[in-house]
């Protein structure tokens, strides 16, 4: 690895546009029972506010309304649109790219409005389908790990968590329950409204099906590469040809046990980035930190002020300035442009 300074770094990072695919910042905060959230203030509770955004150059993010049981969706939705009337010069409801432009070139912040895991909260009608999308709600994603016969459930098992070896990815891909009835009629209906589908979660043979269903790209907003850390939630090499043929972007997540089995750090971060570069091209990458949905666990990246860091080691690994201004925020408007703006 070459060395670059920080101050190279920065000069790379304020001509990125900065998109995260995922910050569960909402629902930690409701489920911490904080009411009014208060997204302005300085905490050093969470990985995320508005002054340490500011400070990292964050442009707009994928952020958490419900994640299965963690938060209410209702309750979260409403916290969240209070906390964009708290700070209208500083957040903005994102439901086109142009949203993400004027928040980029005004010096706000972008709120895409995401659920993760929406059985629980559609209830098994599509009506809510269109409801939310109604309210603002631009991605949603099949599953936070939730599967079963329940009519509500757009996957048929739950998807398996934590360590695992390929022979058990192998055996998942021709065992598992893939989409219901119920997810495939979602799956359409999403399409058909311009909202993001988030892979994130999902089991997986699952996933494939959704990739041979969807008629839009999809995303998995956070997750790592399955060949350098064997680990459930990380992609495979077969699942990142599979999404990048369809057209797919991934999130790479700042969750040290995805990255690293120990001793994640900044640079193995960058690396699974420039992975997925050479293996299926550098379109297809993007971050999607989880900051604030890590339980315990100190993001590799600690806290949103300090995205520089990740910028100073893509440069490190030998990904250009083009390269990286893709994977912070180029490819995610890509995939928004062919999706929420052709409602």
């Amino acid at each position: 690895m070459s060395d670059i300074s920080l101050e190279e770094a920065q000069e790379v990072h304020n001509q990125c546009i900065i998109i995260d695919g995922h910050n569960d910042t909402p629902v930690e905060h409701v489920a911490r029972g904080e009411r009014p959230m208060d997204l302005g203030k300085r905490d050093p509770a969470y990985h995320m506010d508005i002054p340490r955004m500011h400070e990292g150059g964050f442009d707009a993010g994928f952020f958490i309304i419900g994640n299965g049981p963690t938060a209410n969706v209702r309750v979260t939705l409403e916290q969240t649109l209070a906390s964009v009337e708290q700070y209208p010069d500083d957040l903005v409801v994102v439901t086109s790219t142009a949203d993400v432009h004027k928040a980029h070139e005004s010096g706000m912040i972008g709120v895409i409005l995401t659920i993760e895991g929406a059985g629980r909260w559609l209830e098994g009608e599509l009506d809510i389908l269109g409801l939310y999308h109604r309210l603002g709600i631009r991605c949603i994603g099949i599953t936070h790990g939730e599967g079963g016969d329940e009519p509500e459930m757009l996957q048929g098992t739950k998807s398996p968590f934590g360590p695992c070896e390929p022979s058990d990815r192998e055996r998942e891909h021709r065992e598992a329950k893939g989409l219901t009835d119920f997810g495939k009629a979602f799956l359409k209906e999403s399409n058909r409204r311009g909202i993001v589908t988030d892979l994130a979660h999902i089991n997986d043979k699952a996933f494939y099906e959704v990739l041979e269903l969807s008629s839009l790209p999809v995303t998995m907003t956070h997750t790592a590469v399955f060949t350098r850390c064997n680990h459930w939630r990380c992609l495979t090499d077969d699942q990142l040809k599979a999404l990048a043929q369809a057209g797919g972007v991934m999130g790479v997540a700042f969750v040290p046990s995805f990255i690293h089995p120990e001793g994640a750090t900044v640079d193995h971060l960058a690396e699974h980035i420039a992975y997925v570069a050479e293996l299926v091209g550098i379109e297809h990458v993007a971050v999607g930190s989880d900051y604030d949905g890590m339980g315990r666990k100190t993001p590799i990246v600690e806290d949103v002020s300090k995205l520089v860091l990740l910028t100073q080691s893509m440069l490190k690994v030998g990904l250009s300035k083009e390269d990286i201004k893709k994977v912070w925020g180029r490819n995610f408007l890509r995939l928004l442009e062919n999706t929420i703006d052709r409602n």
